[in-house]
């Protein structure tokens, strides 16, 4: 976060530079009214007057432009931050999102633009004026030592008074910033399982429950802005009065002979420019508050996000998969999800992952894929680890159907294309080995059809066939697959079996996890996984099946253990 502002350090320079010509311009309307008190009302020249005014006028003039200025570049300041962050910070977010979820993740790009926006707003120009007050309490002193005083004995106070509000509004003030996000962040979970919401009739409920937690953020928001609020309001009344001092002394000191009415009135001109950043920085404390939230969250998401020591680009691999001792623990339970799991697969074979319900069967496909990294053992693409193969390379030579088919806002084709424009030879083509070609052509604009977010126009069906299709896009050289039929009918099945068949005559190596196990009836090797994670058998297809058949094939509570009903004869159609 530092660096990415630290590399906008020129313009914010130029900014500061600003702000110290434009204190010395914002004593015009001071001195403008100390010469014409002193000057022009005793001299009684109409000239003098207007050569002041034209002179006033003109850095008044100057001093807007560079406010202007000033304001547009700390505004390029905050975008230029915000471009360097984005892509860093989203990709960190998914990639823990990925690992570990957690609401906070969700909020990055939210607190990107709370960040961005109190860069670039008026409020950062209150600490670039802050180191300026110098100047004008040097003209104060030049003025008189009792003038200088009461703006220091004011300022004084006030500081006090924004230290104290600090400590009253600050612990309030992050509870409601929180609970907001944690209400937005309900909301959008709800809208993600409307037809959950709506086929079982929860939506009022639903209603019900973010209602009351929009009601506490709604409360301890009021809470915080009743005390912003009268912080503020004291801050202002405390600067009136100071003013009023400012004027009530000069009184004293022109009754005194000490002063002229232009230097009373001066003065109080002055003393208020002085004043203004710090009651300024008092109105302004929720927004920095809230930019200081969101700039700690983004360095926490930056600074944990899961590290990837990516290495340089290798050569297109022949499809050789190792799984070498294989152990995985949920970072944040360090509970064993996986423990020992070890296989080799030589390009062109296949194997199948069966096994209970949570044995780990699609955390063992994200270590596969590279996803995640293992806690213990390696995976190894052609005897390279599939983890620090370079993501982007390592996506032309592997396809990966997630449990939960997610596809994007966007055409048939992008959704195929990986989300880039693709090309039509290469989308047709996939889809064609996916068995999905007539099925899209069915669709509306056929390839062009826009599927919505998450494609939520298609069936469920028909989002796993693009899945599939989006998996086997590029010519992969290993593919993975989980639980690739749990939403096919018995065409989309037929057509699976005639993809899985085609793609073991290109030699394409695949690992397929599925609970119907009439999938697996042309795979090689299977490994079934016990309920702790560990590995109950692995071996060719006909031998483990033989052990399920000396068992009898026992019967086991439902969805916990996949059996195989299927004939040992290895060309048997499912």
């Amino acid at each position: 976060m530092r660096d990415a502002l630290a590399a906008n350090r020129r313009l914010l320079m130029t900014a500061l530079g600003f702000s110290a010509a434009m204190s010395v311009l914002a004593l015009t309307t001071s001195f403008y009214m100390l010469q014409v008190y002193d000057r022009v009302l005793t001299s009684r020249s109409p000239e003098t007057l207007a050569l002041l005014t034209v002179i006033a006028v003109g850095a008044i003039a100057v001093f807007g432009w560079l406010d202007s200025l000033r304001l547009r570049l700390v505004q390029r300041v905050a975008m230029r931050t915000a471009d360097a962050l984005g892509r860093k910070v989203l990709r960190a977010m998914v990639a823990t999102s990925s690992q570990s979820g957690g609401a906070a993740i969700r909020n990055g790009l939210r607190d990107l633009d709370t960040v961005r926006n109190f860069i670039g707003s008026p409020a950062i120009n209150v600490a670039m004026d802050a180191p300026f007050l110098i100047v004008f309490l040097v003209v104060l002193a030049l003025l008189h030592w009792v003038l200088l005083a009461i703006v220091l004995i004011g300022g004084a106070i006030l500081i006090a008074i924004a230290w104290m509000g600090q400590r009253m509004t600050n612990t309030a003030l992050t509870q409601a910033i929180e609970m907001q996000a944690r209400t937005h962040n309900f909301a959008d979970d709800g809208l993600r399982n409307a037809d959950v919401l709506e086929g079982m009739g929860m939506s009022a409920t639903f209603v019900e429950r973010w209602h009351a937690q929009w009601i506490k953020s709604v409360r301890a928001s009021a809470l915080a802005g009743d005390r912003d609020s009268q912080l503020t309001s004291t801050s202002r009344s405390v600067r009136l009065l100071i003013q009023i001092a400012l004027l009530g002394a000069g009184a004293l000191l022109i009754l005194n002979l000490q002063a002229t009415g232009g230097i009373m009135i001066a003065s109080s001109i002055i003393g208020a420019r002085a004043l203004a950043p710090i009651e300024s920085g008092v109105a302004s404390w929720k927004s920095f508050v809230a930019a200081r939230l969101a700039w700690n969250r983004l360095d926490d998401i930056l600074i944990n996000a899961p590290r990837r020591d990516e290495g340089m680009a290798l050569p297109a691999p022949q499809g050789k998969l190792s799984a070498i001792r294989l152990g995985y623990a949920n970072p944040l339970t360090r509970r064993t999800v996986l423990s020992n799991v070890g296989f080799e697969l030589l390009p062109g074979e296949s194997l199948g992952v069966i096994g209970p319900s949570a044995s780990g069967k699609s955390t063992l496909i994200r270590l596969l894929v590279g996803a995640w990294p293992c806690t213990a053992g390696t995976v190894r693409l052609d005897g390279a680890d599939i983890y620090a193969w370079p993501r982007t390379e390592l996506s032309r030579y592997v396809g990966y159907l997630p449990q939960d088919v997610e596809l994007f806002a966007g055409t048939i084709r992008e959704n195929i294309a990986r989300m880039a424009e693709g090309d039509p030879e290469a989308v047709v083509q996939a889809a064609r080995r996916a068995g999905a070609h007539d099925m899209i052509l069915g669709l509306p604009k056929g390839y062009d059809t826009e599927i919505g977010s998450r494609g939520l126009r298609l069936s469920g069906g028909q989002a796993q066939r693009v899945g599939i299709a989006r998996a086997l896009y590029g010519e992969p050289r290993l593919v993975i697959l989980d639980e690739p039929n749990s939403n096919l009918d018995g065409i989309g099945e037929e057509a699976l079996v005639v993809t899985l068949a085609a793609l073991k005559k290109d030699n394409v190596t695949v690992v397929i996890v599925a609970h119907r196990p009439s999938i697996l009836a042309g795979v090689d090797k299977i490994l079934a996984l016990r309920a702790d994670g560990s590995v109950e058998t692995c071996g060719p297809r006909a031998e483990v099946m033989q052990q399920f058949l000396r068992r009898g094939a026992p019967a086991q509570p439902p969805g916990n253990v996949v059996t195989l009903p299927v004939a040992p004869d290895l060309g048997a159609k499912p």
